[in-house]
């Protein structure tokens, strides 16, 4: 005997309410993880990479901009690539998401300009076991100045990485903060190797900007940056022999 209609209909209803919570209850968990992150994150990646370095900005985005259109793309590329040689000579291998004066966005296909460059680089960052995306900060204020060191809230790992990484950029650059700084909402941090975000200076305060057009202290800051890199994957090594 068939089912009266009414039945059949009742239970597509509820059927798609079930749907629907599910799909609510997804958005709740996501909502602050784009889609296409956590696409990226739970593909397959070959790690290519020992450690991966992003020069913030690129091409026709300049990034900070201080006087006379001095723009935040050229000092991320500069500090980047001296940290590359650096590294390579340590007997790393280095990938960068860019090495000239360009952005990524080729690598991604859907979104804007902006979206498919940092989900470029995001992908780019699950090919190293460990990443690193530099950048020099701006702020309305001028007296704003000092380096930042950003890590993944919530990662111990991280942490340990931000930790070493602070303790040997302060050696060289004034650190805006007396601490490092978590955050859950930089995209880069999201990776799945330990990544770092660090803003080497203001690009809109005096002070920093002439550190950052000053050759040596860049070369500082890469011989800093690289050194703490290396200590966080000797510690990291022997972290993971032991478990």
């Amino acid at each position: 005997m068939p089912r009266p209609f009414f039945l059949v209909l009742t239970r597509r209803w509820i059927w798609a309410g079930v749907v629907f919570l599910a799909g609510l209850v997804v958005l709740a968990i996501y909502g602050s993880f784009p889609l296409a992150v956590f696409t990226l994150n739970a593909l397959p990646s070959e790690i290519l990479y020992d450690v991966m370095l992003d020069p913030g900005h690129g091409g026709i985005d300049p990034g900070g901009i201080g006087r006379d259109e001095i723009y935040e793309k050229h000092f991320t590329l500069d500090i980047s690539l001296r940290m590359q040689s650096i590294l390579e000579n340590a007997g790393l291998k280095v990938g960068l998401t860019r090495d000239s004066d360009r952005d990524v966005s080729h690598l991604v296909k859907d979104g804007t300009r902006h979206r498919r460059d940092l989900l470029g680089r995001f992908k780019l960052m699950n090919q190293a076991r460990v990443g690193m995306s530099i950048h020099t900060n701006a702020a309305r204020s001028s007296t704003e100045r000092g380096a930042i060191v950003f890590y993944m809230k919530g990662s111990y790992i991280d942490q340990i990485y931000a930790h070493l990484t602070f303790d040997e950029l302060e050696r060289v650059q004034e650190m805006n903060h007396d601490r490092i700084i978590p955050r859950d909402t930089l995209l880069l941090l999201k990776a799945k190797p330990p990544v770092l975000l660090v803003e080497i200076g203001f690009i809109t305060n005096e002070e920093d900007l002439q550190k950052l057009l000053d050759e040596r202290f860049r070369e500082n800051v890469a011989q800093a940056l690289s050194r703490a890199i290396l200590k966080f994957l000797t510690w990291w090594e022997g972290e993971q022999s032991e478990a």
